[in-house]
């Protein structure tokens, strides 16, 4: 019993390292890369994002620079590393939140 809960503690640790270590490539226009840390970033001009590392992260786009809801505009996407996930909410994306895990932080 004792391994079975030292065994489970060190999975979840690990499993909770790795999904903070994980980045988001917005490889639209221009190449550029981020944390998936649930901070703030301007999303103008791109069309799709790409997690790389491991996990499933929830990525909340917003149609201002601010990353906050207005009247309900935005959405949001659960993307799994390695893929490509093409954004479209029907509207602009100003931002975005990257979350560390694929459980959504807005």
């Amino acid at each position: 019993m004792k391994f079975s809960a030292l065994f489970t503690s060190i999975t979840l640790i690990v499993a909770f390292a790795s999904s903070i270590n994980a980045e988001l490539s917005l490889p639209s226009v221009q190449h550029f890369t981020v944390q998936c840390d649930g901070s703030c970033h301007l999303f103008g001009g791109r069309h799709s994002v790409k997690i790389s590392g491991s996990g499933t992260h929830c990525v909340t786009y917003f149609e201002n620079s601010s990353c906050e809801f207005f009247e309900a505009q935005g959405g949001t996407d659960i993307v799994a590393a390695g893929a490509c996930q093409n954004v479209n909410t029907g509207g602009p994306v100003g931002s975005f939140i990257c979350a560390p895990t694929e459980f959504c932080l807005a």
